[in-house]
């Protein structure tokens, strides 16, 4: 199974800096390959120092689940269970929006790609912008 390419991911960084600039957001984007090992990471001047590791961990994330971040985020229902990955020092995940998996075109997971700068909608948008083809 191939594995994302450095310039791949360095493409894709530069996507996702192109679409924070058009919507006025100064964003932190992380690319990972299919074991979750950091393969380029790109913190926009003047990015929020915490947006450094939520990157990372939407990044994990959608790699460790193979979904989108913001389709993991149920909604609550009162006297169920919550399931939680927010432990981000631990090197845990988050269930919010800004991490998108990445998939070769036959489909097969090769990485994750996470965002994070504004709000979880505003995150994911720059995700998917970044991905888009």
């Amino acid at each position: 199974m191939p594995d994302i390419t450095l310039e791949d991911a360095q493409r894709l960084v530069a996507k996702g800096r192109a679409a924070a600039e058009a919507a006025g957001m100064k964003a932190v984007f992380a690319v990972l390959d299919k074991g979750a090992n950091l393969v380029a990471f790109a913190r926009m001047d003047g990015a929020w120092l915490a947006s450094n590791e939520l990157a990372i961990a939407k990044a994990r994330t959608s790699v460790m689940f193979q979904a989108p971040t913001d389709a993991l985020n149920a909604p609550l229902e009162l006297g169920k269970p919550v399931l939680r990955f927010d432990h981000i020092h631990s090197g845990g995940l988050l269930l919010v929006g800004g991490g998108v998996p990445l998939f070769d075109d036959d489909g097969q997971l090769i990485g994750g790609l996470g965002a994070s700068g504004g709000m979880p909608e505003q995150d994911a948008a720059l995700a998917r912008a970044a991905t888009a083809k």
